[in-house]
């Protein structure tokens, strides 16, 4: 009789897939929004909004020390508390494609109303910011590889094309 499995193992014994789990919890109250493979990012979503319930319900003590457990600096744990208060909090899932070695499915999982402060740019620079990255825009070229041929001692020049990676079953 087949029965259903109470998680997903993502491949992994427990101890690595409990902390690739905080790792990405992390990673997306850091920058909020991160691109991974959708397994993960379901994965993922559960966890993130199992954290905003549990620290909603929690006292304000219980919280801290629950959120402390994924963070190890106040900035962050401050940023979860404030934002479990939200009331239109949660995760967006988008797929976005394919990985090009494995051709596993890719998507964007991303924090709703998050805002996160950005290192280094200014606030006033985007125009001038927009003008530079234009004018350091150059087209691509195909890759050429010389190919010599063994009869002439000619060199041929012949383009390479870009392929996406197939699965087993020849797609």
């Amino acid at each position: 009789m087949l029965k259903r499995n109470g998680y997903t193992k993502l491949g992994r014994k427990t101890s690595h897939r409990v902390s690739l789990v905080r790792n990405l919890v992390r990673s997306i109250f850091s920058s909020g929004s991160i691109t991974t493979t959708t397994s993960k990012a379901k994965v993922l979503r559960g966890e993130v909004l199992s954290l905003l319930a549990s620290v909603k319900r929690m006292e304000p003590q219980s919280a801290l020390r629950l959120v402390k457990t994924y963070f190890a600096d106040r900035k962050h744990v401050d940023m979860v508390l404030n934002y479990a208060k939200v009331e239109n909090n949660g995760v967006q899932m988008v797929k976005v494609g394919f990985r090009p070695g494995d051709n596993s499915e890719k998507s964007k999982i991303s924090l709703i109303g998050y805002e996160v402060e950005k290192k280094g740019k200014k606030l006033g620079a985007k125009s001038e910011d927009k003008k530079v990255k234009k004018e350091t825009k150059v087209k691509a070229e195909p890759k050429i590889k010389a190919k010599a041929s063994q009869n002439t001692g000619k060199v041929k020049a012949v383009t390479v094309k870009k392929e996406r990676s197939r699965t087993r079953s020849g797609i």
